[in-house]
């Protein structure tokens, strides 16, 4: 690259140059571990298994490791072809396949590769590597602490103590720590290494604790509460409803997996081709590990879209309020003022009201004084009841497309 006559670095460039110092990962470890009340011993293993405790090559490079996969995914999707047939992107996960020719850590064939993603798509192509001791993946940024995936590698290529701060805040940030508090490896693996590969990275994350403590490790159970559903309660359940709320979902972060979870759970499913039964077992936790946020997916856009468009996507929200509408309708034209008026007292329709939503909750206290005109004309008041209804359900209705307008997925 050249600008005004003199040479510039590219980033790949400038991050092979920085000459990294090595030596303090083991006093890092041990400030995290007190951080996050760990072993540090468990800290060390997980380091040691990803980049054999090593921030920088013997050149003072990251040590890094490009992915074909992710960078199939982050690419536009009108370069995944072209760098299909450069060899630098493939759809789908193949261990032999993606890292045939790289070499082992430190290799010059594995920064070839990253120069060469970058050359085609530099944001896309630091994404899809990762980086240091940790080997955090440059999707996984904005979870590290850093708004840019350039500002991220960066600050990796300068420092040690910038990497193990990025896992700390990456840990956090994934509602691991409580998993590594337990020592559930597992459930460990699952999110930081992904779930098609979790129980191979436990294994070798017991091994490793096994070598540094002597034998003092936690034992593997892989189907030990391994499917999540409505009613579970765990630290696993909240690193699930972290993730949902990095892809836009629309969940409360506490842990519990109750209906709202279970909603967001059934759209991603739905979006993701599969079985929407509201369930996270191994295919919808691949999924989640695999996907993206829709707003960062490349050529994505959701300026024109129409409550037709997310009814034919199966949102729950608007079919919840096209059953609304058909119900206002109903009770206006009389086919429903038998069913309505059971059991209530008063007038007959505003009491049955209750739980539809808090848009409903919301609406129906101020217009209790209105409906009180009507006690005496009851087919009018529930004419007026109707219309409140139809009008709620519009109005939820425009609320859902604003949202989804905003990348909020809520179901």
């Amino acid at each position: 690259m050249v600008a005004n006559g003199a040479a510039t670095l590219t980033i790949v460039d400038q991050l092979a140059a920085t000459n990294g110092k090595k030596g303090k990962i083991p006093e890092l470890l041990e400030t995290a571990a007190a951080r996050l009340k760990v072993r540090v011993a468990l800290l060390q293993a997980i380091v040691n298994v990803e980049s054999a405790g090593q921030a920088f090559d013997d050149k003072g490079r990251l040590i890094i490791l490009p992915e074909k996969h992710v960078f199939w995914r982050e690419l536009p999707k009108a370069l995944r072809e072209k760098a299909q047939a450069l060899g630098l992107a493939t759809p789908r996960w193949n261990k032999r396949k993606n890292y045939i020719g790289l070499g082992q850590p430190g290799s010059d064939a594995r920064w070839v590769r990253l120069a060469d993603m970058v050359r085609l798509d530099e944001t896309a192509g630091l994404r899809s590597a990762s980086y240091g001791a940790p080997q955090i993946m440059g999707f996984n940024h904005s979870q590290a602490g850093y708004p840019t995936v350039t500002d991220f590698v960066l600050a990796f290529a300068a420092s040690e103590e910038a990497q193990i701060s990025a896992m700390v805040k990456l840990l956090e940030s994934f509602g691991l720590v409580a998993a590594l508090q337990a020592e559930d490896i597992m459930a460990i693996t699952r999110r930081y290494n992904g779930s098609g590969q979790a129980e191979y990275y436990a294994g070798l994350i017991i091994a490793e604790l096994a070598r540094l403590t002597g034998g003092d490790v936690p034992k593997i159970n892989a189907k030990v509460d391994a499917m999540l559903r409505l009613g579970s309660k765990s630290y696993r359940v909240e690193a699930l409803q972290k993730r949902l709320v990095e892809l836009q979902y629309h969940v409360k972060v506490d842990g519990d997996f109750g209906p709202a979870t279970e909603r967001a759970v059934v759209a991603f499913q739905k979006a993701n081709g599969l079985d929407p039964d509201g369930r996270v077992g191994p295919l919808t936790e691949a999924a989640l590990d695999a996907a993206v946020p829709i707003s960062q997916e490349p050529g994505n856009s959701r300026e024109n879209l129409t409550v037709k468009d997310l009814r034919d996507q199966g949102s729950q929200t608007v079919q919840s309020a096209d059953w609304l509408t058909k119900l206002g309708v109903l009770i206006f034209g009389g086919g429903v003022v038998g069913e309505a008026g059971k059991g209530t007292e008063g007038f007959a329709g505003i009491e049955w009201l209750n739980g539809f939503s808090n848009l409903i909750q919301a609406v129906k206290k101020p217009v209790e004084p209105i409906i009180a005109i009507f006690t005496q004309n009851p087919m009018l008041g529930l004419g007026l009841v109707a219309l409140v209804i139809v009008v709620i359900a519009q109005r939820i209705k425009a609320r859902r497309l604003e949202d989804a307008k905003n990348w909020k997925n809520v179901g």
